[in-house]
């Protein structure tokens, strides 16, 4: 895969952005008043190596590295303005996170486009489901929050990548799902059956 400078960047802006966001909302400013800034460290840490890695994941083994097998320009963008919103709403204790996009060129297929939008929420599955079967098989890697508060890693990576592929399979707007489905039925009831199974539990 070619990566530009500009993507670099904003691929790193986003992912900090997002972590952050998360890491607030999650703690909580008032815990972070109380505990200390170092519990937000520690929080920044967990969801950069869970909700982060998915996002990257996503736009770039996912929508990026199929777009460039077939010779498409491909780059991720940054949303500047979305992302500065998504911090400042985490605040509140509310998280809306729209990050950016994959910027994709020369497509003039729909199934093209089709296939390509799949592969974001189809590596997200598979995260998702190996995730899970480590989970479920007791592997467990937690990291401390403050005394007596950790996240596990392998179940939080799995329940986030569950739910960040069921999200961008919802047929709406401008997320994957509405790309899927005007491609292929049959796939996007596939891949949106799969990753609400995931998410619900059930496998």
């Amino acid at each position: 895969m070619n990566f530009s400078k500009e993507e670099v960047r904003d691929l790193i802006k986003a992912w900090i952005a997002i972590s952050l966001a998360i890491s607030i909302a999650i703690v909580g400013f008032d815990a972070v008043r109380t505990l200390g800034f170092a519990v937000l460290i520690r929080a920044f840490v967990v969801y950069a190596l869970t909700v982060g890695v998915a996002f990257l994941a996503h736009e770039v083994f996912g929508h990026k590295f199929l777009a460039q097998r077939r010779g498409l320009f491909a780059e991720f963008k940054a949303d500047d303005l979305f992302l500065m919103l998504a911090v400042f709403l985490s605040f509140t204790g509310f998280v809306f996170v729209a990050p950016g996009a994959v910027v994709i060129s020369g497509v003039t297929r729909i199934d093209t486009y089709g296939k390509i939008a799949a592969g974001g929420p189809l590596v997200n599955i598979v995260l998702a489901s190996v995730f899970s079967i480590l989970s479920r098989s007791g592997f467990e890697l937690y990291l401390p929050l403050y005394a007596g508060q950790g996240i596990d890693l392998i179940a939080t990576s799995y329940q986030i990548n569950a739910w960040l592929a069921l999200f961008n399979l919802l047929p709406l707007g401008v997320l994957d799902g509405a790309k899927v489905l005007a491609w292929n039925k049959g796939v996007w009831v596939a891949l949106a059956g799969a990753s609400a199974l995931l998410f619900l539990g059930i496998i």
